[in-house]
């Protein structure tokens, strides 16, 4: 997997970890574990998310909020 592969896995895989999937989840619940605990920039983290989003896998929402669909 390449690094970019494995930080939209990461993303999902946290994102359940934290609520149901289709429950809106905070990306403070799950940003802090990908930059500190996994070594992901925030750039990287951003643009994973936008790629996720534009693929459809999730949805970002107002507040700092996601949901995997």
């Amino acid at each position: 997997m390449t690094r970019d592969e494995n930080l939209r896995a990461a993303i999902i895989e946290l994102a359940n970890s934290k609520a149901e999937r289709g429950k809106p989840v905070s990306l403070l619940d799950i940003g802090p574990s990908l930059v500190v605990e996994r070594a992901f920039t925030q750039d990287e983290v951003v643009n994973a998310l936008y790629a996720l989003q534009s693929d459809g896998v999730i949805r970002l929402l107002e507040g700092n909020r996601m949901q995997v669909l």
